[in-house]
């Protein structure tokens, strides 16, 4: 599939994705993405460097954009995305592409990751976020702390999701 604007896609989050000298999606992801856009619960596998944080990211903050609000308001940037990941260093890479997509919109995001002090973590979720980028653990902390609330996430990404899930995460949650 090659990366093109559609009818179904903002330019704002393509963008910052068709100047990066990308020309072809994997055809795994490639196919995922129509139905991801409409909502569709999708698995896909493909190899280190095909793009899969772009192609998973692109619809994510696709439906995100829809409303998308100017104001500074935490209550307008509610965080309806959460993305998963096993690693801090995992999750900081996807965050930054994220922030990377979504350049051109009002569409916030955070990551929140263990092995530092929370508390310069939770300033941005608190403010609002529509998309947060999270370890297990550390995303525990912060439902503890009340600093990230989850009651209105739509849909949600995870990436080597059987190192997540063989890494667990506090033994008394």
């Amino acid at each position: 599939m090659t990366c093109s604007r559609s009818s179904d896609t903002r330019s704002s989050c393509f963008a910052n994705f068709t100047t990066r000298s990308w020309s072809a999606l994997a055809p795994s992801r490639g196919q995922a993405i129509p139905g991801a856009l409409t909502g569709q619960d999708v698995i896909g596998a493909a190899q280190t460097g095909t793009c899969k944080t772009a192609e998973s990211s692109l619809p994510l903050l696709q439906r995100r954009l829809k409303p998308e609000y100017a104001s500074t308001s935490p209550a307008r940037h509610p965080g309806r995305s959460l993305v998963l990941l096993p690693t801090r260093e995992l999750a900081d890479q996807v965050a930054q592409q994220v922030k990377l997509y979504a350049k051109y919109t009002n569409l916030r995001s955070a990551v929140v990751f263990g092995g530092m002090d929370m508390k310069p973590q939770s300033l941005e979720p608190k403010r609002g976020v529509e998309v947060l980028v999270a370890t297990p653990g550390r995303l525990l902390d912060h439902i503890d702390a009340k600093n990230a609330v989850l009651n209105q996430v739509e849909n949600g990404g995870t990436d080597e999701t059987d190192t997540t899930r063989d890494t667990g995460t506090h033994a008394d949650r």
